[in-house]
């Protein structure tokens, strides 16, 4: 039998009060907890090969990892003996949000600000990553909207210059997409 199989759908998507506490203490005016879902385990990696995972360093996620979506951020939360980690993206922040099932469990990858996330998530819960990843998306899509309508009369390479500080893409994509102007 696999771990966790057969234990409870709410143990991975009601996100626990000792968690709602701490975040109560980090959550900005206004700011309202949308949804939450824990995940088996999540990983990240910084750096330019972000994709590959092969280059900058990299990273397993502590204790047992929560995605906690706002109506103004992504929170990436867990919990071990001794600590509290956290990370946390604007929408705006992030480029992409994919989701990669698979036979035994399901997988959501988020890219923005040089980093890439991977979080793992029982097959049980499919329903409920595949409605945590149409909510992350549609919220990213949302931030980009208003910033495309307002930038329409940009200069084109004004703008990839902008997206390269904000960290929206990698010198790499930097040079190659200033070669397609």
């Amino acid at each position: 039998m696999v771990e966790g199989e057969n234990e409870p759908i709410p143990k991975y998507t009601d996100l626990p009060e000792k968690y709602v506490e701490r975040l109560r203490k980090v959550l900005a005016p206004g700011e309202n907890i949308e949804y939450s879902l824990r995940c088996i385990a999540g990983t990240h990696a910084q750096g330019m090969n972000v994709r590959a995972f092969g280059g900058g360093s990299s990273g397993e996620q502590i204790g047992h990892p929560w995605m906690v979506i706002t109506n103004q951020r992504l929170l990436l939360v867990s919990k071990g003996l001794m600590s509290f980690e956290e990370r946390q993206f604007r929408y705006d922040q992030i480029s992409s949000v994919e989701l990669k099932q698979g036979i035994m469990e399901d997988h959501i990858i988020i890219t923005g600000m040089g980093v890439n996330e991977d979080w793992t998530f029982w097959k049980k819960l499919r329903d409920f990553t595949a409605k945590g990843v149409s909510l992350l998306q549609a919220k990213v899509n949302q931030r980009l909207q208003p910033q495309a309508a307002g930038n329409s009369q940009a200069d084109p390479l004004t703008e990839l210059k902008m997206r390269l500080v904000r960290g929206e893409i990698t010198p790499e994509e930097f040079e190659k997409l200033k070669g397609l102007l």
